[in-house]
């Protein structure tokens, strides 16, 4: 997902100016906490969190997603007017402070409305690449979906509490969609004939730890530079070697594609796509795209 590309996190993202903050409090009064038509104005920092909070919240909420179309979310920049927004609606919807979408995290620290974590209490992969905390990609494991479910639920419960019924009805038929991709997945993985596989974007790490998979990335957790000839090499030596499937999964971006494609026809295999699902994929949607993406794994591991 590269239609923009992040500098160093340390000098430039982390902060955001303060003229920025001085703008976004002449902006508060216009911002989307009021005049929301009495539905709760809900923020999402990125694509899969705004998806469930409408799901979830149908005609009681209004959502806003900050992560633009076709851009990362690790690369997501907020304008004065989308600062006051953090600060002024009702719920702030971010992953945790883990320098994966540093701006909105600033911002959120001076949220007047309820922040939500969705990512607080879980076992989170670590992380060598600077500035980020944590492996961010907890939501591409349908079970850990689940889970960010009920904490968006309960926060939309907590200052909505006459939508209680609603919200409880509406999160009960998304848990039980999503209960069944994991199901699929269960099944469609079960018995695989290769249970590593190569991938440009390496965000699948809990992917393979639900499903007993194991991905080798070429470029790492925030895909922002051309991959190392190591890593070039140790991907292509995995499948030669037969240690990996026969095949290179790339995310759906113009740089991805080529990358894996280049290094899918340098030994001979299939490029097959993965969604990482880090911004809106109109006219897909969440469910989709994992059932799109368990699809392109049952051909590439070569599954019964």
């Amino acid at each position: 997902m590269r239609a923009s590309r992040r500098s160093d996190p340390a000098r430039s993202s982390l902060w955001i100016p303060i003229g920025t903050f001085l703008i976004a409090a002449l902006l508060a009064g216009c911002s989307s906490a009021s005049g929301s038509g009495g539905r709760v104005s809900v923020v999402g920092s990125f694509y899969p969190l705004a998806w469930a909070a409408q799901q979830i919240g149908g005609d009681r909420v209004r959502v806003v997603d900050f992560t633009p179309p076709g851009v990362e979310a690790h690369d997501t920049n907020l304008s004065a007017r989308q600062v006051a927004e953090v600060e002024n609606d009702k719920v702030v919807l971010l992953l945790g402070y883990l320098g994966f979408q540093p701006q909105v995290e600033q911002a959120a620290r001076h949220a007047s409305g309820r922040v939500v974590q969705v990512a607080q209490g879980m076992h989170l992969r670590p992380s060598q690449e600077k500035g980020l905390l944590a492996d961010p990609h907890v939501w591409l494991d349908p079970v850990l979906m689940e889970q960010i479910t009920r904490s968006i639920s309960q926060a939309l419960i907590a200052v909505d509490l006459a939508g209680k019924a609603t919200y409880e009805q509406r999160t009960n038929e998304l848990l039980q969609q999503l209960s069944q991709l994991d199901a699929s997945y269960r099944t469609g993985l079960g018995n695989c004939r290769f249970k590593s596989f190569v991938t440009t974007h390496e965000a699948f790490g809990y992917l393979g730890d639900q499903y007993g998979m194991q991905q080798i990335g070429i470029e790492g957790l925030t895909p922002e530079a051309e991959p190392t000839a190591d890593q070039l090499r140790a991907a292509e030596s995995a499948i030669s070697a037969g240690r990996a499937a026969p095949a290179v999964f790339y995310e759906g971006t113009a740089d991805g594609e080529r990358i894996g494609r280049t290094v899918a026809g340098s030994v001979g295999v299939k490029a097959l796509p993965l969604g990482t699902l880090e911004f809106d994929p109109t006219p897909s949607n969440y469910l989709s795209v994992m059932q799109a993406n368990l699809v392109s794994l049952k051909t590439g591991m070569q599954c019964p």
